[in-house]
């Protein structure tokens, strides 16, 4: 008994020295490649299984040495040059020693190498953990079991029975402990190589990295620390906390951070106004993560504080700039383009042709110019958290429609039809219907910018599962090419230049559509084929139907204001063109395709006039025209008679042609139109209607007067205290208000008005609260044409001589 523990204790005593041999040898050679280190690691490994085959004592009849965990350890640590140079070494020493079990022990060598090479190429990509290890203390008993199998059959007979359980326990053990404390000191190599390489990094480093204890306590500080804190080196924040630096209010602030980072596990990172030590005020932006050792257990916390103030001081700056240039460029931009949009029209009288065309260019330039404008600060104010977002349940067909409806003018000359396809009946969704409107407006002018002459641009509503409502716009165009696909919503991004310059845009839209979008909670993709059109899809969650129904009333837009023409029309093209210029010139309207539809709106709305085709759908229009004289209400109402044979059907009704403004052939002249329209709208109105306008920059003033015209009386209130004197002598039917005036906000006029005067906010700034019922409308100066507000304005003046018809119903 007393051999098996001299032997055992012998052994373990070898064991201690190799490992602290190695703990020193790897010290003094860290410099050195990995398969240098490899090598040395098998030469002290190949060196104690020689010792330990030379000191072995026999244990019931079988001897026990180390040489095949030292073996087997050294291919796991170090690989195939340590386990090539173990070997040899052990080899040598066992060939030395001879005698009868040579051939074993040689064995036995090449097994515990197979072992050894086999387990670190299992873990060779990898952490080694304690599982691993045990692991590999199970491989070499296998291996120390597979030893006793080669023994000679008479030797095996007698040793197999006695020698199996110890020898693989040994085995096992000392495997076990060898790669323990192998592993134990690599980690700590590692650890101590990453700690001088953080310490390192930490004082080179110009920002605030530190470590600190659970308790924020300082274990390793920054010179930049130091200097933000006031402290005299880095040394001096050891052993120290915040409350030792800071104001007790901010400390324990800091503090609380700290703790709540703690409690979550999760890194914080944090913007926050900072008082600093020498009294200054400013900011600091904060992370705060846990510090884990090789256990993963938390054992202090990692902090990063930055003095942002220089950053916050020039977002400031910015923002102002952004104001000022909302203001000082948006203003002047609306003349210009107001002005030359005057001109083009021909507001001024007619141009020479050579002078109408540089004008048309000069119009199209200024309203590239306001687009570009607009984009940039709509993406300031989406990454800014400036816009704000008025969500509700409400349907999505309307808002497509309407997106439709603006978008329908846009680049005419290509004659892209634009088609709605509703597989989602009844849909809704939980939007903010302008920004909605906003972006759909922005993927449909592209759909249309990109497509052929006389395309078909698809509007589609679909419903997905998971509850998601589907909103695609297909066009059939080029398509995107593969290498600007990844950058489709990037800022500032356009595909190849030779075939998007020439179409214009800035670059900005599909990114702020993005934004917007996932604002509203839902995803913007795409799929495009190159040569075959591009699918944009908006995703959005879908509301239930008892949401999108409770919210039909706050929903709805604005009823329509303005007089309204029946349009007796039907040809569909015609019947939209019509449309069309009805609305240009301020009116709204209803299409009537045959007789009997044309007699039952005029039964159950209001018009101030009726364009008529004499060949309605096969029908007569005189005999409608006729019942129409008939009726006892307002049987003076004005008629515009728009047909092919407008002078067989002049000469047919003869002298009984009462109230007819004018005749038009088709194809319609639209300048006829507008005059016939003038006169409807002078009959409709007995009095010019009276509009203040407060504006301190003049340019705006003479754009927006011409754009009125004639039938509406303009005063001009170029400050707020000439506004408020107006406002009290004399009563307006319409107030048109900028707020940024000379002498205060032109809000402020508003507790000044009788509650019944309409205002239009007319403004540089960009308002997104409730200003109150008077306060029909606000506009943003550049994003509205002179035209829109123009229109706007006009739907809000009062109308006279409306009035609804009763036609006999039995009369053709």
């Amino acid at each position: 008994m007393a051999a098996i523990w001299e032997t055992l204790l012998s052994n373990l005593a070898l064991v201690s020295i190799l490992v602290v041999a190695w703990d020193l040898l790897s010290d003094r050679t860290a410099h050195f490649s990995r398969s240098t280190q490899s090598v040395f690691l098998g030469l002290i490994m190949g060196v104690g299984a020689a010792i330990s085959m030379a000191i072995a004592e026999p244990m019931h009849g079988f001897l026990f040495d180390l040489r095949m965990p030292l073996l087997a350890a050294s291919a796991f640590f170090g690989g195939l040059p340590a386990i090539v140079v173990a070997a040899s070494a052990a080899l040598i020493c066992r060939l030395y020693l001879g005698g009868p079990g040579v051939a074993v022990g040689v064995t036995g060598i090449l097994i515990a190498s197979v072992i050894g090479l086999a387990c670190y190429w299992l873990v060779r990509s990898r952490q080694k953990t304690m599982t691993h290890i045990f692991g590999f203390g199970v491989a070499v008993a296998f291996g120390a079991y597979f030893g006793l199998l080669v023994l000679p059959e008479g030797a095996r007979v007698v040793l197999f029975p006695r020698a199996v359980l110890p020898l693989t326990s040994l085995a096992f053990v000392s495997a076990l402990m060898i790669g323990t404390l192998l592993h134990r000191m690599q980690r700590r190599r590692e650890l101590a190589t990453a700690n001088l390489i953080y310490r390192a990094m930490v004082r080179e480093l110009p920002d605030c990295l530190n470590v600190k204890d659970l308790d924020g306590r300082f274990i390793v500080a920054n010179p930049a620390t130091a200097s933000l804190m006031r402290a005299g080196s880095a040394e001096e924040l050891i052993g120290k906390t915040d409350f030792d630096f800071y104001p007790t209010e901010l400390a324990q602030r800091f503090r609380q951070d700290e703790i709540d980072m703690l409690q979550s596990g999760e890194v914080q990172r944090l913007e926050q106004p900072a008082l600093f030590p020498d009294g200054s005020q400013g900011w600091l932006t904060s992370v705060k993560a846990p510090f884990t050792d090789e256990t993963g257990r938390v054992v202090g916390i990692i902090t990063y504080n930055r003095d942002i103030s220089d950053q916050k001081r020039v977002a400031q700056l910015k923002n102002e700039f952004i104001s000022t240039v909302s203001h000082e460029l948006r203003t002047p931009l609306t003349s210009i383009r107001g002005s030359l949009g005057l001109i083009a029209a021909g507001v001024a009288g007619e141009l020479p042709a050579k002078a109408g065309n540089l004008v048309k260019i000069a119009h199209t330039n200024s309203e590239r110019l306001v687009l570009l404008i607009n984009d940039i600060l709509d993406m300031e104010k989406i990454e800014s958290g400036k816009v704000a977002f008025e969500l509700r349940p409400m349907a999505v067909r309307p808002i497509v429609e309407q997106a439709i409806a603006a978008s329908s003018n846009y680049m005419p000359e290509r004659k892209v039809r634009l088609l709605l396809v509703d597989d989602a009946p009844r849909a809704g969704a939980t939007i903010d219907p302008d920004r909605l409107h906003q972006v759909l407006s922005n993927l449909l002018s592209n759909a249309i910018k990109f497509s052929s002459v006389g395309d078909t641009v698809t509007v589609r509503l679909a419903r997905r599962s998971g509850g998601v409502l589907r909103i695609s716009v297909v066009d059939r165009g080029a398509g995107i090419p593969e290498a600007f696909r990844a950058r489709v919503f990037g800022k500032f991004e356009q595909a190849d230049a030779s075939s998007t310059r020439g179409k214009g845009g800035t670059g900005l839209g599909l990114s702020i559509a993005k934004a917007i979008i996932e604002k509203l909670g839902g995803a913007i993709a795409f799929e495009t084929q190159e040569g075959h059109g591009t699918a944009f899809h908006i995703d959005l969650p879908e509301a239930s139907g008892q949401a999108v129904a409770s919210a039909t009333p706050s929903s709805q837009p604005h009823s329509d204001e303005r007089n309204r023409v029946l349009i007796c029309e039907d040809d569909a093209d015609i019947s939209g063109m019509i449309a069309a210029l009805l609305d240009a010139d301020g009116f709204s309207s209803d299409v009537a395709p045959d007789i009997a539809s044309a007699k039952m709106l005029l039964q159950t709305r209001d018009y101030v006039a009726l364009t008529l085709d004499i060949r309605l759908a096969g029908e007569s229009g005189i005999t409608l025209f006729r019942d129409i004289r008939k009726s006892s209400a307002l049987p003076d109402i004005p008629v515009i008679v728009i047909s092919a044979v407008a002078d067989e059907a002049k000469r047919a009704l003869n002298g009984s042609a009462v109230g007819i403004i004018d005749w038009l052939e088709k194809p319609v002249d639209p300048e006829r139109l507008h005059a016939a329209l003038g006169k409807i709208a002078r009959r409709a109105d007995d009095r010019r209607s009276r509009v203040l306008h407060v504006e301190d920059d003049e340019s705006v003033l003479a754009v927006m007067s011409a754009g009125l015209g004639p039938d509406v009386s303009v005063t001009f209130a170029k400050t707020l205290k000439d506004a408020q004197f107006l406002a009290a002598e004399s009563q307006f039917d319409l107030v048109i208000l900028d707020v940024g005036l000379p002498d205060g906000s032109g809000l402020d006029l508003l507790t000044d008005l009788p509650a019944e005067t309409a205002v239009i906010v007319f403004s540089a700034a960009e308002l997104d609260q409730r200003l109150g019922a008077s306060v029909k409308a606000v506009m943003t100066k550049t994003k509205a044409s002179e035209l829109d507000v123009a229109k706007v304005i006009k739907s809000f003046l009062p109308a006279a001589g409306v009035g609804r018809f009763s036609i006999p119903i039995g009369g053709e």
